[in-house]
């Protein structure tokens, strides 16, 4: 049995282990942002071997040509891009041999690659940075280098067609509404670094298609689609609920019932939630909506099961007709009932 002191000592000894991993951490995502700006410079300094990305039959091997299309348009980079600029560019630019370097420098190889759509980014938008001024040390060694983006790199008001489309879709993707029309500053790494940003601004396609879907689908939409989804939906993929077999002991059975229980329970609230939330919508889809649920439990009350569950469980004898009457005549529900259409052909 260990002492107090001793599990103090482990749990101390541990937490100094945490402090110099979060010290490393910071350390290396500064020295990261200096490998970025580093490589811009060089490419100022023309050290940066650009033209070894393209093919040997292409006949511009500008900067411009990684990024734009013939007729213009932005280019889609991916991370197969990304490690081309590495392999081609980074590496011999480095004064470095591709061959076998990934093999034999595993850790330099991922921090280069990892740093590619960084240097991409800085080389699409390098007319907006002043490479002595681009970075910020901070005060506090606790806190990371910084790199302050100039909000005049992602205005858009100034610009055409389909630059503008593009700035604007990429401003509405990645920024709040507070931080528009302002410096942003950002680490290296994070949800929100200047990784994220890079890889993010090579997709175009993907912001525009993102912010489509955005305008169409709120986040509660979403979240009931990923419930309803077929195949991976908690909801959606599920065909029945707990089943309680006649072969199961007395503990199995009892087990069985009272699961199957709690699944109808949660179904249950999760019914009368969505029927009150679409009937205040007080919108024709929501009253198609409320008819199609309608014809649904009529079918499930109107059947065998259901009629031996109020004759045996509820031991009555009352001869119940759950189908809707119009003009004082029972309207049959059966699969494939259309109520809504029904309705609208009887007209004075």
């Amino acid at each position: 049995m260990k002492l107090k002191n001793e599990n103090q000592s482990l749990s101390q000894t541990t937490w100094n282990m945490v402090e110099e991993v979060a010290k490393t951490e910071i350390q290396a995502n500064g020295k990261m942002l200096y490998i970025s700006k580093n490589l811009l410079q060089m490419n100022e300094q023309k050290l940066l071997q650009i033209e070894n990305y393209f093919d040997e039959k292409e006949n511009n091997k500008s900067l411009y040509k990684i990024f734009f299309n013939e007729d213009g348009s932005r280019k889609t980079l991916i991370a197969k891009d990304f490690s081309v600029f590495t392999n081609k560019v980074l590496i011999p630019s480095l004064g470095q041999n591709l061959l076998n370097f990934q093999k034999d420098k595993p850790y330099e190889y991922r921090a280069l690659t990892e740093v590619a759509p960084v240097v991409l980014f800085l080389l699409a938008n390098k007319e907006f940075f002043k490479v002595e001024e681009m970075l910020i040390e901070p005060d506090n060694k606790k806190s990371p280098v910084e790199i302050e983006l100039p909000w005049k790199m992602f205005k858009y008001d100034h610009l055409k067609d389909q630059e503008q489309i593009f700035k604007s879709n990429f401003c509405t993707r990645f920024f709040s509404k507070d931080e528009l029309k302002k410096n942003y500053y950002t680490t290296f790494r994070g949800e929100r670094g200047l990784v994220a940003m890079s890889k993010i601004f090579f997709i175009p396609k993907k912001v525009i298609q993102e912010n489509s879907d955005n305008a169409e689908n709120s986040a509660f939409t979403k979240e009931i689609k990923k419930i309803n989804d077929a195949e991976k939906g908690v909801i959606g993929a599920v065909e029945t609920l707990t089943q309680v077999s006649p072969n199961a002991t007395p503990d199995e059975k009892q087990n069985a019932e009272i699961r199957q229980g709690n699944e109808i329970s949660q179904l249950k609230d999760v019914a009368i939630k969505s029927i009150k939330l679409i009937s205040k919508t007080n919108s024709k889809k929501g009253y198609a909506a409320l008819f199609q649920i309608y014809q649904e439990v009529v079918q499930a009350l109107d059947s065998k099961s259901c009629k031996q569950y109020i004759k045996e469980d509820l031991k009555s004898t009352a001869s119940c007709d759950f189908s809707p009457r119009v003009n004082n005549k029972p309207i049959s529900i059966t699969v494939g009932t259309d109520l809504p259409k029904y309705l609208s052909n009887l007209r004075a």
